[in-house]
């Protein structure tokens, strides 16, 4: 029996092997991962951004002449100090429009409006510690503007520059400053003759309190024609006006590290989505650097559509936290968020073959809510505004039917006014994403006086749609006894306008 079961057992633990293989499955191959050879490129260039950067009261009176503007990125080194320095210095020589020093580097830019949409550099003024190198130079220049954000500034003292021009080029200037983002100018000097190639001007700026304004302030340079005495006569398309060595000094106290700076944000997001499934292909953020930035993105052979959004603000886009496909996706902004330039588009189905590029115009997603006030009396006295809304807040999904249960938002707007005898108007921006019908806006206003002192409570409301200037019109403080009686003014397109009354 023992020989028998010697005999017996290797014929068995010969057939394991057998019967495992017979049992075991075939393992499929994993898909091959697209070679970066099979991927192609799709670009969109996007534009559209520029209405934005420009003051916004501006825009339509220049729609016919070619614009360029571009915000400074890169960090400048500035170190606190309660001696006078540059807070903002313009050099030219690296042949670009960033700043050399900036306080703000973020918001910091110069807008130029010209013949020609693309600057030029060309020998320049040297100011020490700075060599001579380059200086701005524009043809048929018709303004340029200066925004240079006045937060962390204890106090300003002069705006100074170097400026000339061509034989046909203009040959005087006018100065203004904004303290509202552009919506208002107060006028510095309407007289600034240029004699020779090299001009020097200094605007005391003392009297501006850096504190009232932050990122507001906006200096507007517009040159014109001038006494040209034996000169050759004014070319307004060709002549060439010179720019250099731009300075604003003052004092600069960097905030202590109990104090929270805001984060400045400035990008770009995309999602991606298969036109099959709907599924999301792609996704990511650029930076928003340019008026005119690039967006490309490798993506294999198939049919898509897309989401493109823009964020320049000092807050975070409420967003969901995954997107799996289309139906999923939606924006939103906070309330308080009220300085937002959010632009958006959805781009429809496309075919990708091979490598190609589109343009992509954006358009705000958002509309301007204005308040005029009509008092005769000083409201200096104002210390701050407080704006709460009555409507339900926006969000916006761009494949599917939003709902505002999607967010959570009972944040307000706070805004400490400085109301002078020329200047009472304030305004923010109300994110409403892409309308296909008007929406009711409304607002419960409440108005304190110096000592925090609730002065007056009064509601406003309205019905408008996405890329809408919306004005409010009406006495702030008199006749507070009676029913409110604002005149209501809305720009569809920023161009139209149509008013009516309650």
């Amino acid at each position: 029996m023992r020989n028998l079961y010697l005999k017996i057992l290797p014929f068995i633990l010969g057939l394991f092997p057998l019967l495992f293989s017979s049992c075991e499955k075939a393992v499929p191959d994993l898909p091959a991962r697209p070679e970066e050879t099979e991927l192609q490129t799709i670009t969109f260039k996007l534009n559209g951004f520029t209405t934005a950067i420009n003051p916004l009261e501006t825009s339509s009176k220049m729609s016919s002449d070619k614009q360029s503007s571009f915000s400074s990125l890169a960090s400048k080194g500035l170190n606190p100090s309660t001696e006078e320095q540059f807070l903002y210095f313009w050099s030219f020589n690296e042949d670009n429009l960033v700043p050399d020093i900036a306080v703000n580097t973020s918001l910091a830019a110069l807008t130029f409006t010209a013949a020609s949409a693309e600057p030029s550099y060309t020998s320049g003024y040297g100011l020490s510690p700075y060599p001579a190198g380059k200086c701005l130079s524009l043809k048929g220049a018709k303004s340029i503007l200066i925004q240079m954000p006045l937060s962390t500034i204890e106090q300003l003292t002069t705006l100074a520059f170097d400026i000339g021009s061509s034989d046909t080029g203009p040959k005087n200037f006018q100065i203004s400053y904004s303290t509202d983002g552009g919506e208002h100018f107060t006028l510095l000097s309407d007289n600034n003759p240029m004699p020779i190639d090299r001009n020097r001007y200094s605007f005391d700026l003392s009297i501006i309190n850096p504190a009232a304004y932050n990122n507001q302030f906006l200096i507007k340079i517009e040159p014109f024609e001038g006494d040209r005495g034996e000169g050759k006569p004014y070319n307004e398309a060709t002549g060439t006006l010179k720019l250099d060595n731009i300075r604003l000094s003052g004092i600069y106290n960097m905030p202590g590290d109990d104090t929270e700076v805001p984060k400045e944000i400035s990008k770009i997001h995309y999602y991606v989505f298969d036109a099959d499934n709907h599924t999301l292909a792609a996704t990511g953020t650029i930076p928003l650097n340019t008026t005119e930035p690039e967006l490309s993105i490798k993506l294999s052979v198939g049919n898509y559509y897309a989401s493109v959004f823009s964020n320049v603000s000092t807050k975070e886009l409420l967003l969901p936290a995954t997107v799996e496909n289309a139906s999923t996706l939606y924006l939103a902004n906070a309330f308080e968020n009220h300085k937002a330039l959010i632009f958006g588009t959805n781009i429809p189905a496309f075919e990708v073959k091979n490598s190609v590029e589109r343009e992509v115009l954006l358009k705000r997603y958002f509309s301007q809510v204005k308040f005029d006030f009509t008092d005769e009396e000083d409201l200096s006295f104002i210390h701050k505004i407080v704006f709460k809304p009555t409507h339900t807040p926006f969000v916006y999904s761009p494949f599917a039917t939003s709902t505002s249960d999607m967010i959570t938002d009972e944040s307000v707007i706070t805004i400490q006014p400085s109301f002078s005898q020329e200047h009472k108007s304030i305004s923010f921006n109300q994110f409403m994403g892409d309308l296909a019908q008007p929406a009711t806006v409304g607002y419960v206003v409440d108005v304190y006086g110096a000592d925090s002192e609730l002065l007056r409570t009064f509601e406003v409301n309205s019905t408008i749609k996405n890329n809408v200037q919306l004005t409010f019109t009406g006495n702030l403080l008199t006749d507070v006894d009676k029913p409110n009686n604002f005149q209501i003014k809305w720009n569809q397109e920023w161009d139209d306008e149509l008013t009516e009354t309650f």
